[in-house]
């Protein structure tokens, strides 16, 4: 079994944000001692793709799950967003998830727990992801993003090196200070994430 994964957004025959899913492979390596692993950019996702029976139109979710030693398998899914209203603050106790790992149990688990869309972590009273995004809360002027989220998401990044989101620890009870709460991943375009009013 492979232990990590990727998910990159396939559209039109176009790998999206490859340069952050790359630096997050490599920490992945690096933090579990490893030097070297695999490129994603010497991937040729096209090719791949037509072997996997994805086509050029339409988005797809790309999963590239791999090992320590540079092992790894790629697969295609056609991808839809989930329609998400509402929310359950869950505590992640002493669960860890910095690395994405392939083995989510405990967050199915706390998924399956809950009769809300969607779940989201908190540790210490502090804000950290949802169940399969990071999460960017709207103030009134500022998209705020956990400055420790549950995974250093690969659009988090983007948004991060873009100037369009700032980083800050929020606490549940500052909830109340935000209009609204977006959920983020690499598969989803800003403008197309589920987005939750909180007023």
């Amino acid at each position: 079994m492979f232990p990590f994964f990727e998910t990159i957004r396939y559209c039109n025959a176009m790998a999206a944000n490859l340069l952050f899913h790359q630096q997050r492979v490599e920490r992945t390596f690096v933090r579990n001692g490893v030097e070297t692993g695999f490129n994603l950019m010497l991937i040729d996702f096209k090719m791949e793709a037509e072997k996997n029976g994805a086509v050029n139109e339409g988005v797809y979710k790309c999963k590239i799950a791999y090992d320590l030693k540079g092992n790894y398998a790629i697969s295609f899914d056609p991808y839809q967003i989930r329609s998400i209203k509402t929310f359950t603050l869950v505590d992640i106790g002493n669960n860890d998830y910095s690395f994405k790992y392939t083995d989510r149990t405990w967050i199915n688990k706390a998924l399956e727990s809950v009769s809300t869309d969607e779940i989201i972590f908190i540790k210490e009273g502090i804000l950290k992801d949802g169940s399969y995004t990071n999460i960017v809360l709207f103030d009134g002027n500022d998209w705020v993003t956990p400055k420790n989220p549950l995974l250093l998401g690969t659009k988090r990044a983007l948004l991060l090196s873009e100037k369009k989101i700032i980083e800050k620890d929020i606490r549940v009870e500052q909830l109340k200070e935000f209009k609204s709460l977006k959920l983020i991943n690499a598969m989803m375009l800003w403008e197309e994430s589920p987005t939750i009013d909180l007023g």
